[in-house]
């Protein structure tokens, strides 16, 4: 619990120390036609968030090589974020980051995919010499996954808060070399971070976004922790648990790519066709959006802990295949949903009219 309270607490007195000078340096999200904030908004989110995290792990959690190239490659991450938010950089810049910190997780912290697991019929797969490549690939794909999900308030901090939560309960049991703590760090931090960014003290705490050097990271953080946990002789969760943990982000990057290539738009430039973005041209309030998506995380974590101990990986595959149609059940009928909720709402307040 003082892994919990130290990073909770360091978020707010971090932020307060940091929120003046952003506005200073211009590290701010400014409104515009496509946001619904009306001031300037401090992208100081992520940075409070590592800080807090790192300064406390130098006192709860043991020392070791790992851990070093874990702070290394965030503190990367976070500095080309932090740059990013303030200037821009092409998305190049940003891919050869990421690719450099996935590098550094695998010869540094000698964490790697080398198999997805055991389906009934096919036997284990493998990966063989496409470990590595994969690897980086996977790892690339997850920061953005959380990078793009990060577009209404309290969404890619939930969602991660959810997720660690859950990893949290599967792991915490099992293992002793620091990495409970360092998820209590992550707990606490995204708690307080996320107070803020709800904006549920507007009295007491200003108003902040994560921005790409939060979202990127805790994308970073997630690939990290899966990946170390889910392979080799450290392995303690199946290989498919890992998409019931990221289920969201990595449902709708696989979406949100396949639709930008289907129309012959670069994947990586963005644009408001995620999910997101889809309930809320349906019709639905932002607040709605977010519980609607949280609680779809929620499920998705809960069924892949369920599985995890009580099922198989061959189980748990095709149940996950299945609540991937769901989602796109789901997504594709949005906007019928939210005529059906209008008419619905219409015919209750007529009702009460009448009455």
């Amino acid at each position: 619990m003082i892994e919990f309270l130290s990073a909770f607490i360091g978020v707010f007195l971090i932020t307060t120390l940091l929120t003046p000078i952003c506005s200073r340096i211009g590290l701010v999200d400014k409104p515009d036609k496509r946001k619904s904030h009306n001031d300037d908004v401090p992208l100081i989110g992520g940075l409070a968030m590592f800080a807090s995290c790192s300064l406390a792990a130098l006192f709860f959690v043991p020392h070791s090589s790992e851990m070093t190239y874990l702070l290394a490659a965030c503190g990367l991450l976070v500095m080309t974020g932090s740059i990013d938010d303030r200037f821009n950089l092409h998305y190049y810049i940003r891919l050869v980051i990421q690719a450099l910190a996935a590098i550094m997780l695998i010869w540094g912290a000698q964490n790697k995919l080398v198999s997805f697991g055991y389906v009934y019929g096919i036997g284990e797969l493998t990966l063989g010499w496409l470990a590595i490549p994969i690897t980086i690939i996977g790892i690339i794909g997850i920061i953005n996954a959380y990078n793009m999900i990060d577009g209404i308030d309290g969404l890619s901090g939930g969602i991660t808060l959810i997720s660690v939560i859950g990893l949290y309960l599967l792991i915490t049991d099992s293992i002793a070399d620091g990495a409970n703590s360092i998820l209590l760090l992550l707990i606490g931090a995204l708690a307080a971070y996320l107070i803020m960014n709800l904006h549920f003290l507007p009295k007491w705490t200003p108003k902040i976004f994560m921005g790409d050097a939060g979202s990127m990271v805790l994308g970073f953080i997630m690939a990290s922790f899966l990946i170390r946990y889910s392979q080799g002789t450290k392995q303690i969760i199946m290989p498919v648990t890992a998409l019931w943990l990221t289920a969201v982000p990595l449902m709708d990057i696989f979406v949100t790519t396949i639709r930008r290539i289907r129309h012959k738009r670069n994947p990586l430039h963005p644009d408001r066709t995620h999910v997101h973005y889809i309930f809320m041209r349906a019709g639905f309030k932002q607040e709605t959006t977010l519980l609607i998506i949280l609680t779809f995380q929620t499920i998705a974590v809960a069924c892949g802990l369920a599985l995890e101990v009580y099922g198989s990986s061959t189980l748990s595959f095709f149940a996950f295949g299945l609540l991937f149609l769901v989602y796109l059940q789901f997504i594709s009928h949005a906007f019928k949903v939210a005529r059906f909720i209008r008419r619905y709402k219409k015919r209750k307040a007529t009702t009460r009219e009448d009455s």
